[in-house]
């Protein structure tokens, strides 16, 4: 029993944020643990300024109980997240991810560094280029992080939500190419649009926009007066997504166009 009581004290230390509250098992066993406890509530209470505080005073009048002082690094970092200060806690959680590579928490650190770049992606991905030169930023690390995470921890608890988060920005990613992709060609620069459809298909090869960008390939090539990379980028189109409304309309091209080789 005293064994499971031990064990439910660290699970409940590991998985502590507010989204609930900690319950903590018997009485601290020293000045540092009841600081710490303290601080948790303060966190947990939504005074996370406060919190922030607190968990540094712990760290500078109790350096050497590593056990506390290491935890309140990783309590600041959630502490920013919840506050919304998520490129401020995103610094934090790789801080601690560096300076305890071998910590329990490092999944949840992990897992929460790539959240807070997720939580930073622009909410209006579908902006002029310049602006979105520079909002991309956060939404390539979410990915890059997100990718990370879900190779080196498969199965831990926030794997799942993860998977939905790294498909949902490869979505976004996709499309934004796409988008650009199409400036591109509505301002006539029929190299520049096949570069970033060809990077596209390459890098996004299970996204739903591959068929439309098949399309607009197509046409790229025939305004760059190469047909039969056109027929070759159309033909593929109709093997590889042939119930696909753009498949009907490389269809009804290539029926047309049987001169082309």
């Amino acid at each position: 029993m005293k064994r499971i009581i031990a064990l439910l004290f660290v699970l409940l230390l590991c998985g502590c944020g507010t989204s609930h509250k900690t319950v903590f098992q018997g009485e601290p066993k020293s000045e540092a643990e009841a600081a710490y406890r303290a601080a948790v509530k303060t966190l947990e209470s939504g005074s996370y300024e406060d919190s922030i505080k607190a968990f540094h005073a712990i760290k500078l009048k109790y350096p050497y109980a590593t056990r506390w002082a290491t935890l309140c690094d990783l309590r600041i970092a959630d502490a920013y997240r919840e506050s919304g200060e998520y490129s401020q806690a995103a610094v934090s959680y790789q801080a601690f991810i560096r300076t305890y590579p071998a910590h329990s928490d490092i999944a949840y650190a992990t897992y929460q560094a790539a959240n807070c770049y997720y939580e930073m992606m622009p909410s209006d991905f579908f902006i002029l280029p310049d602006p979105w030169q520079r909002d991309r930023k956060s939404t390539s690390q979410a990915e890059t992080a997100l990718h990370l995470f879900l190779k080196r921890y498969p199965t831990d608890e926030n794997a799942p939500k993860a998977q939905e988060q790294y498909e949902e920005v490869r979505r976004r990613l996709a499309s934004h190419e796409l988008y650009v992709a199409e400036y591109n060609f509505k301002h006539k620069a029929y190299q520049g649009t096949v570069n970033r459809l060809v990077g596209l298909l390459d890098t996004y090869p299970e996204s739903a926009v591959v068929p439309k960008a098949h399309i607009l390939l197509a046409h790229s090539y025939l305004k760059l007066k190469d047909p039969v990379s056109a027929k070759q980028v159309l033909t593929r189109l109709v093997e590889k997504y042939p119930d696909t409304e753009q498949a009907k309309d490389a269809r009804d091209w290539i029926a047309k166009n049987t001169e082309v080789p």
